[in-house]
């Protein structure tokens, strides 16, 4: 009988060693996984803080009736990180009329937006990147590059329209033209 209560004993404390390792690893590995998504977080926050674009030299190329229109802008990178992920850009433009439109372009791929007759329509590509000789297709520090909405049918009209592009990390910037 006295075996049997040693036994337990020895039992119930190898049972205690265990949910103690248990608790102390999973408290290891939440703390690990905190303090990655901590650093995570401070690495992008620092990213937005040395992004900034701007927005400039709006065109609206307007032919009668106001379909098939081009738009075209300057976007100057005017921080200290390069971008490069315009998959994750938008642009939108906003038409005020007696009502606003607004319309959301996303990144085609290619050199130029809105091919009429394919299926690139709502979208916008880049004409060119100056001076583009550091990192050829990336937007680095300093460059600018020509962004090109074509097949831009709003309706037609000599509207104000308001150009906001949205970077991968945040960052926004807008400008107005007619």
């Amino acid at each position: 009988m006295a075996g049997a209560i040693i036994i337990m004993s020895a039992i119930g404390v190898l049972l205690l060693v265990l949910a103690g390792y248990v608790l102390v690893s999973g408290t290891l590995a939440s703390a690990d996984s905190i303090a990655a998504a901590q650093k995570d977080m401070a690495q992008k926050k620092d990213e937005q803080v040395h992004t900034a674009i701007q927005i400039s030299g709006q065109v609206w190329d307007k032919t009668p009736g106001g379909y098939n229109d081009n738009l075209t802008f300057d976007l100057t990178n005017t921080g200290d990180t390069p971008i490069f992920k315009y998959s994750q850009m938008d642009v939108f433009v906003t038409v005020t009329t007696t009502t606003n439109y607004l319309e959301r372009y996303t990144f085609n791929g290619g050199a130029m937006g809105g091919m009429p007759g394919s299926d690139f329509t709502k979208t916008w590509g880049y004409m060119t990147i100056t001076p583009g000789t550091t990192h050829p297709y990336m937007l680095d520090p300093g460059e600018t590059m020509k962004v090109n909405i074509g097949n831009f049918e709003v309706g037609g009209g000599k509207d104000p329209f308001v150009v906001i592009v949205t970077t991968p990390n945040g960052i926004t910037a807008d400008a107005t033209g007619e």
